[in-house]
């Protein structure tokens, strides 16, 4: 048997329910790319960061003028007497307002940008892990159920013997034991299947099965990456950046609201006393007069949200360019290993030549269990270092802000 390899049987398996599909990934860059396009997470981020939008509109927004009016009558010396008055205010906002809501409205919407991004970019990674996983679950789940089969035949044929020595009854128990263990753990691994294929084909965000070779297979770490301080693009630093510039304009903001407001507009009263009627025309004009206060308690609020903001976007500049270099070492590292040790095929080669020891009868018990214990260790391990890896490439994109646009 191939090691590592799944057989017919499985590479015909669908891993979306038994649904029927309207469409058929046919590879995985096809796969990324429908869960680029259409995953949910990210389509709700998209429109999330659409309705964001319509807040500079609001902002901008003049405010409407105001219509007064007044109707008195009564009775005088000269006869009856009946008083109408209207005037028409426009509201006046001092002190720059509108231009100070309106910046605030646009780098409110920037910094919600950047966290709705950050968002889809954990969604987006999150499935292309996945994705390389289930691969790997596919490959563990035929190697663990030839070990316990080779594992079961020489257990049953000890299981026929009348009478054993004490050395091959600790064999058969030994045997019993793995056998056991092989099980448990197949069925660790069809349920983890089971859990991942359900959340990709939920990530997909359409009504499409998945093919077995429609999943990556190949690890590609031929892309090299240095020490560098190229983080100027990555999410959590423009987030950063823009809650500095958002508590800037909530201090501008606090300081146009130290000016209080006018209303302006002219006014006209008309007056019928004893059947005589007369016109007055006039301008009228309120404010505010600030006297109790010059709103100094929104501006101290103000002023210490902008110390906080710097402080805050010093921590995170250093915190991404920190996180940068360790997820480029911890890349290098994990390549490095994965380039020194047996790939798939030398792998392969390995099992192939343990497994006609196994049938001549050549290798004890023992040693049959322990290089079948070795070979899914071994196997295990290296799919940790690639998974390892392949999550540290996708963090360095994350951080250079590349994830969306860089080559599957």
């Amino acid at each position: 048997m191939c090691i590592l390899k799944v057989n017919f049987v499985l590479a015909v398996l669908l891993l979306s329910s038994g649904a029927v599909a309207n469409c058929r990934i046919k590879d995985s860059n096809e796969l990324f790319k429908v869960i680029r396009d259409n995953h949910p997470e990210i389509k709700y981020n998209e429109s999330l960061g659409r309705a964001f939008s319509e807040r500079l509109g609001i902002a901008s927004q003049l405010p409407n003028p105001e219509l007064e009016a007044s109707r008195e009558e009564g009775k005088s010396l000269e006869g009856d007497t009946k008083t109408t008055s209207l005037g028409l205010l426009f509201p006046i906002e001092m002190g720059g307002k509108r231009g100070a809501r309106t910046r605030l409205a646009e780098n409110s919407i920037n910094r919600n940008k950047q966290i709705l991004r950050l968002s889809s970019e954990d969604a987006y990674i999150k499935s292309i892990l996945n994705s390389y996983r289930l691969r790997q679950v596919y490959e563990l789940i035929p190697l663990l159920s030839e070990a316990q089969e080779s594992l079961n035949k020489i257990l049953n044929i000890k299981k026929k013997r009348r009478s054993l020595s004490p050395e091959e009854e600790v064999e058969k128990e030994t045997l019993s034991l793995a056998t056991n263990d092989y099980r448990l753990k197949i069925s660790k691994l069809l349920s983890e299947k089971e859990r991942i294929s359900k959340e990709l084909t939920l990530s997909m965000g359409i009504d499409c099965s998945i093919s077995l070779e429609s999943l990556p297979e190949n690890v590609d770490l031929s892309e090299s990456f240095s020490q560098s301080e190229d983080y100027q693009r990555s999410a959590l630093f423009l987030q950063a950046k823009e809650s500095v510039e958002v508590a800037k304009a909530k201090k501008r903001l606090a300081s146009s609201n130290s000016f209080p407001d006018m209303r302006i507009g002219p006014t006209v009263e008309f007056e019928s006393v004893g059947g005589r009627s007369y016109k007055t025309y006039g301008v009228s004009l309120t404010m505010e007069i600030p006297v109790l206060n010059l709103n100094s308690g929104e501006r101290r609020s103000a002023a210490s949200e902008y110390k906080s903001s710097l402080l805050n976007q010093k921590h995170i500049n250093r915190h991404v360019s920190i996180e940068l270099n360790s997820e480029i070492e911890k890349y290098n590292r994990y390549k490095k290993s994965l380039n020194t040790i047996a790939n798939k095929d030398e792998l392969e080669r390995k099992h192939t030549r343990i497994e006609k020891l196994f049938k001549r009868g050549v290798i004890s018990t023992s040693m049959i269990i322990e290089s079948h214990r070795q070979l899914i260790e071994f196997a295990s391990t290296r799919f940790e270092f690639e998974l390892g890896a392949i999550e540290s490439m996708w963090n360095i994109k994350k951080i250079k802000g590349t994830v969306f646009s860089s080559n599957l």
